[in-house]
C-alpha cells in the first residue's frame, strides 16, 4: 500500500474522532456551563460551593486516560451496565472536560463587576434574564479563547480512546502500521489530520467570538 492508501483509513477514524469530540464537548460544556453558573459568587451557597469544588477536584484531578478506563471497566463491575467503548470514552472525556469548562465559566462570571447585577435588579430584570442577556454574553465572549484551548485540548484526548478499542485516528493508525510496518508516514498523516482539526476549531472559535461580540453590540 502507499501512503495514499492509508487516507481513506485514517479518515473513517476521523469521523469517530470527530464524533466523540463534538459529543464529549456538548456533555462538558452542558455540565460545565450549568456548575459554572450555579457556584458562581452571586448565586452559590455554601454547602453548594462545598460540592461544586469536590466535583470540580475529582474532575480535574483523575487524569482523562484513568477516567476512561474507571468508566469503561470499573462501572459495569459496579452497576452491571456494560458500555460501549465509544460510550465510555466521551462520557468520561466530557465529565473530564466539564470540570475546567466550570472553572472557566464561574471565573469568567466572577470577573463582571457586581454594579452590573445590582442595575438589572433595578431595572427589574428576572434572574434568568439577568443571566442570559447580560451576564452570560459577556462571561462567555471573554471565555472564548480560554474555552477554545479546553476545546483543543480535548480534541487531543480523544486519541486516548484508542486505548479501549475505540477505531479513532489513531487506532486506525496503529492498525495500519501493524500490517504495512510503515510508521513514519502513518503516523505523519494522522499529525496532519490532528492540525487540520485543530485549525478548524480555531477558525470556528475566531467566527463564534465575532458573532457573538456583534450580537451583544
Amino acid at each position: 500500500m502507499t501512503i495514499v492508501s492509508y487516507i481513506p483509513l485514517l479518515l473513517q477514524g476521523a469521523t469517530i474522532t470527530i464524533a466523540a469530540w463534538f459529543i464529549a464537548q456538548a456533555i462538558g460544556l452542558c455540565i460545565g456551563i450549568t456548575v459554572g453558573i450555579a457556584s458562581c459568587r452571586q448565586l452559590t451557597t455554601p454547602s453548594l460551593d462545598k460540592i461544586t469544588r469536590l466535583y470540580t477536584f475529582v474532575a480535574k484531578g483523575i487524569p482523562a486516560y484513568v477516567q476512561i478506563l474507571l468508566v469503561y471497566f470499573m462501572l459495569p463491575a459496579l452497576t452491571g451496565i456494560n458500555l460501549s467503548g465509544f460510550v465510555a470514552g466521551i462520557c468520561a472525556l466530557g465529565f473530564c472536560s466539564s470540570g475546567y469548562i466550570t472553572e472557566i465559566i464561574r471565573s469568567h462570571i466572577n470577573s463582571i463587576d457586581q454594579g452590573q447585577w445590582d442595575a438589572c435588579l433595578v431595572l427589574g430584570y428576572s434572574l434568568p434574564s439577568t443571566l442570559t442577556q447580560v451576564i452570560l454574553p459577556q462571561a462567555i465572549t471573554n471565555a472564548l479563547p480560554t474555552l477554545l484551548g479546553e476545546s483543543e485540548q480535548l480534541l487531543k484526548s480523544t486519541s486516548l480512546l484508542a486505548t479501549i478499542g475505540v477505531l479513532d485516528i489513531t487506532r486506525a493508525g496503529i492498525n495500519i502500521i501493524s500490517r504495512e510496518m510503515n510508521p513514519v508516514s502513518v503516523y505523519f498523516l494522522i499529525a496532519c489530520i490532528y492540525l487540520f482539526l485543530s485549525l478548524g476549531a480555531q477558525l470556528f472559535s475566531m467566527f463564534l467570538k465575532k458573532r457573538i461580540t456583534n450580537d451583544y453590540r
